[in-house]
């Protein structure tokens, strides 16, 4: 009975949107660069 209480909550939190991310799509334009030049560097290591 309690696993099947918290499965509930888990469902009805899911539902709400209390595990969406808000916070990261927002930063992520400014790491964005940073990563582009990461996976460039890494590719034109492999080339040599």
């Amino acid at each position: 009975m309690v696993a099947i209480g918290f499965f509930i909550a888990f469902v009805r939190a899911v539902k709400s949107g209390q595990y969406d991310d808000s916070y990261t799509p927002s930063v992520r334009m400014l790491f964005d660069d940073e990563l582009k030049k990461e996976t460039e560097q890494i590719t034109d290591d492999k080339q040599l």
